[in-house]
């Protein structure tokens, strides 16, 4: 049987290279999410799972200024970015949440609690031997069901190949639980869409390789 700590394993390099300065900490508690106080049923709230340095998490504060945006990252330096940006836009519709996104929903009760939730391009894991560290699978979806509202949608973009054909077969294999919205491949062109350009993508760009999104709704 596994550990508890396992279920939240995160891996690759979580730390920041460079120091962390107390200033910067002191900015980061602006923002740390207090689940008991921010997360509230009859708001809407929006999740963006492996927020880096921040450009989904802002271009979504933006767009939906009445919405709480719940930015997701481990990694400290995206963190950091992502405060002073929301400091220097004065945007205070955005909470961070530094650990994994499964630990957030094992703290809650089961109940539709997010309107959204956003993953743009995780972590491919490309080698055959690390699939299985993977976070989207049969079992995330059937993980975040409960949590999502009524017509809750998923938002995923990959520009792995591999990893866009694994979560299409999960997709296949949870269809009782989520409608494809956009299952037609024309309209699966990120670039032709109004979304982020994040860092990520820029790099998918330079390596002449196409980016995939996928939007799913809760049935």
């Amino acid at each position: 049987m596994k550990k508890i700590s396992d279920r939240y394993t995160i891996y690759g390099r979580k730390k920041s290279r460079k120091k962390i300065q107390s200033a910067n900490k002191d900015i980061f508690v602006n923002y740390k999410i207090n689940l008991e106080k921010d997360i509230k049923k009859n708001k809407k709230n929006i999740i963006d799972v492996g927020s880096g340095k921040g450009e989904n998490t802002l271009f979504l504060a933006k767009k939906k200024p009445e919405a709480l945006i719940i930015a997701i990252e481990i990694f400290w330096d995206g963190n950091i970015n992502l405060c002073k940006q929301l400091s220097k836009l004065k945007l205070c519709n955005v909470k961070i949440f530094s650990s994994n996104v499964l630990k957030l929903f094992d703290c809650l009760n089961k109940d539709d609690y997010f309107s959204e939730i956003w993953i743009l391009f995780p972590d491919p894991w490309p080698k055959k031997k690390h699939h299985k560290r993977r976070l989207i699978n049969d079992n995330f979806f059937t993980k975040v069901y409960p949590y999502l509202k009524k017509d809750g949608k998923i938002f995923i973009a990959t520009d792995s190949s591999s990893y866009l054909k694994s979560i299409m077969n999960s997709i296949y294999k949870t269809k009782s639980l989520f409608n494809w919205l956009n299952n037609k491949p024309p309209n699966w062109i990120y670039e032709m869409l109004d979304l982020p350009c994040t860092k990520f993508f820029k790099k998918a760009q330079n390596s002449c390789r196409s980016s995939f999104f996928i939007e799913l709704v809760k049935i």
